[in-house]
């Protein structure tokens, strides 16, 4: 029988913090593609359920924390904001993974108005493209330092 808990702890793990799917994956012998498969179905969960059921997460936020309007600008918002005009939804979906969560790339975008095939399909570019490189990097450094300590010892 196939050890299912490896796969389910990428997958789970990349749909909240992108990053750790294919550091848990390699680390756990997973191979390259299994991990980037894992890591990016996880990100896409979120962005998917984010994006299409987006209406009823602000009814639920709204409801439960009754949050003030607040009309001021913190740096961060002003930051969110220069990305947003210089590069839109390809420059939001491309640090995502790296810099954001599945989780607060998706609500920026979706609270910025951005069309949700615009949404989906560049978050699934930028998914797979850091989950290949992540899992490569994270497989040839993980065997280099395995092959370094064993000329050590």
């Amino acid at each position: 029988m196939i050890e299912i808990i490896p796969y389910f702890t990428v997958y789970a793990s990349s749909a909240i913090r992108f990053f750790l799917g294919p550091a848990l994956g390699i680390g756990s012998g997973l191979g390259i593609g299994p991990t980037i498969l894992l890591t990016t179905a996880g990100m896409m969960s979120t962005v998917f359920s984010i994006t299409y059921f987006n209406h009823i997460i602000q009814i639920f936020i709204q409801r439960f924390f009754s949050l003030k309007k607040n009309k001021k600008f913190t740096p961060r918002t002003r930051k969110f904001i220069k990305i947003w005009k210089y590069s839109g939804v390809k420059g939001v979906a491309f640090i995502t993974p790296i810099v954001l969560s599945p989780v607060i790339g998706a609500l920026l975008l979706n609270a910025v108005g951005a069309k949700k095939k615009e949404i989906i399909k560049w978050m699934l570019f930028s998914a797979l493209l850091w989950a290949s490189i992540e899992s490569a990097l994270f497989y040839f450094l993980g065997n280099s330092w395995g092959m370094l300590t064993s000329i050590i010892e």
